[in-house]
């Protein structure tokens, strides 16, 4: 399917397309105006099952709402996206796989609105209709009524058992499913991957673990997810991405204010949140208001490295940056771009960072807002000295840092008491961030919450952990970027970011606001690109392209 461009900082609610879904699902059918600004300027949190179950918990005991209307506005809220998706739905052939818990429920009230609408549905149990419990059983009843064709799935379901259906939707399991999906109910998600048909999954992918996003034995891959209220913890790691598909939360009738009563395992980035924090320039602002930004690093072989990281913070708008690189390399990081200026740094002819340099480096650093250490440093011995020599005058100033690359990998080896402002900010990639806690990179992508959190505490800092969903940590609270573009997996793309963020930090916006603005505008520009270009980009292209989202 072609994935439609999107505008100048437009967030893409489902990590692909159709930015504006979740804004018009939290802003429609009566959310409060005075909340949903709320929501909309703090983030939309990010729930564990548990998290979801007590505030539907609340809505009920508290707001007054029964469960039955809970499942109906469900049920309804995934049949209107179904009709956007699949228009014209009248005559449209579906297939609704329903469990026999209230996920199943909520598929049921699915099936009775597509009905009305002239679909021709056919109901799949994966369980006798005496097993029904609660509202499900309230529901059946209705679809009976109405006639809705209903039949149970054989012991092994093949792939051509949906041949005549044209969409399957998923109301298999629901985010409280626990343990191994094991047969039938395994042999039906297989039989539904294996279909070839477009699946749409209620609330869930079938046999996706709400929290963790791992497969429990066998699980669902959804074309569309559409979740109930706000989004999962387990949409954003492990093999959440890969079953989610395109995502949309559509409003169930709980009360927004009620998110403040029940933990948030994370918060997304907002369209509104990253346009309010983006730095205001005055009439009269010229380049020195808007910082100057060193970066340091280079090393025979990895010369581009340092000169994207520059040049990418001005086109955020940062006034002046300078390259700060070995003598050996300085005419091919000056050769790059006519905006940047260098600082030949002594290196006795090694090409790589040395304390001699770094001594005539510190008599310079005063002049300096930000400080980026990392991109193409190298790994050579002599720099370890260095780099901590460095880090320890520049803290001393009490000025922003940004470390990345080799940087995150010489802060790993040198240990915990490396001195580190109070304004830094860490952006590891998972190998990077493994080394940082001395844990394998599978373990890091098992737990990304968690990583990200440890990292920030450990070393005192905001820790940006690339990948699908980018994660920022911060003292309170994590934050999602909530794109997942594949095109960002390129050389130098990392680079880029690391400027972004310093050029934000150079206009003097605060290492929080810096790194998520920074994501977030890093991984928009990425996904304008792949929509834009028939073809692969580079990190040079990217960077270009942040002086047009901006």
């Amino acid at each position: 399917m072609a994935r439609p461009a999107v505008s100048s900082l437009r967030l893409g609610w489902n990590g692909v397309a159709e930015p504006e879904r979740m804004e018009k699902a939290l802003s429609s059918e009566g959310t409060p105006p005075k909340v949903y600004s709320l929501l909309m300027t703090v983030g939309v949190p990010v729930l564990s099952a548990e998290a979801m179950r007590l505030l539907d918990q609340l809505t009920m005991e508290q707001d007054g709402v029964p469960s039955l209307l809970l499942m109906e506005r469900a049920g309804f809220g995934v049949f209107q996206k179904l009709c956007e998706w699949f228009a014209p739905i009248e005559n449209r052939s579906v297939a609704v796989v329903v469990g026999k818990g209230n996920n199943g429920g909520d598929g049921m009230v699915i099936a009775r609105y597509l009905h009305e609408a002239g679909a021709r549905v056919r109901l799949w149990l994966t369980c006798d209709p005496s097993q029904f419990q609660g509202d499900s059983i309230v529901q059946w009843r209705m679809v009976q009524s109405l006639g809705i064709s209903a039949v149970r799935l054989p012991q092994s379901p093949q792939p051509e058992l949906f041949g005549e259906e044209e969409v399957i939707v998923d109301a298999l399991l629901g985010t409280g499913a626990r343990g191994t999906v094991v047969p039938p109910l395994s042999e039906v998600i297989e039989a539904m991957n294996r279909s070839g048909r477009p699946i749409v999954a209620v609330d869930i992918p079938s046999g996706l673990n709400a929290d963790t996003g791992a497969v429990m034995g066998a699980a669902v891959q959804a074309t569309y997810t559409v979740t109930m209220a706000f989004p999962k913890r387990g949409f954003f790691q492990n093999a959440g991405p890969q079953h989610v598909g395109h995502w949309v939360a559509v409003p169930i009738g709980v009360v927004p204010s009620r998110v403040a009563q029940v933990e948030a395992s994370a918060w997304l980035v907002t369209e509104s949140l990253g346009c309010d924090w983006l730095p205001r320039w005055a009439p009269d602002t010229h380049k020195g208001h808007r910082g100057h930004v060193l970066v340091v690093g280079g090393s025979v072989g990895m010369v581009g490295a340092p000169a994207l990281s520059a040049i990418s913070a001005l086109r955020v708008g940062a006034g002046l940056a300078t390259v700060g690189c070995p003598a050996r390399v300085q005419p091919q990081v000056a050769s790059f771009y006519p905006e940047l200026m260098t600082l030949p740094l002594p290196d006795e002819g090694l090409g790589t960072l040395t304390i001699e340099g770094v001594h005539w480096l510190a008599e310079r650093l005063a002049k300096f807002s930000v400080l980026v250490l990392g991109p193409g440093l190298g790994q050579s011995e002599t720099v370890g000295r260095a780099v901590l020599e460095l880090l320890a005058r520049w803290s001393a100033l009490g000025r922003p840092l940004v470390v990345d690359a080799d940087g995150l990998n010489w802060l790993a080896r040198l240990g915990n008491d490396v001195p580190l402002p109070t304004r830094t900010v860490l952006t590891p990639h998972p190998g990077e961030a493994a080394r940082l806690l001395q844990l394998d990179t599978a373990e890091i992508q098992q737990e990304r919450y968690g990583a990200a959190q440890a990292i920030a505490e450990r070393y005192r800092a905001v820790c940006v952990l690339k990948g699908a969903y980018t994660l920022i940590a911060a003292d309170e609270r994590i934050w999602v970027v909530p794109i997942a573009e594949p095109s960002l997996g390129t050389g130098g793309s990392g680079d880029v970011l690391t400027g972004v963020i310093a050029g934000f930090l150079a206009q003097g916006l605060a290492p929080e606001p810096s790194a998520i603005v920074g994501a977030y505008l890093h991984a928009e520009t990425g996904r304008h690109l792949a929509c834009q270009m028939a073809r692969a980009y580079t990190a040079e292209e990217l960077s270009r392209a942040l002086v047009r989202r901006v």
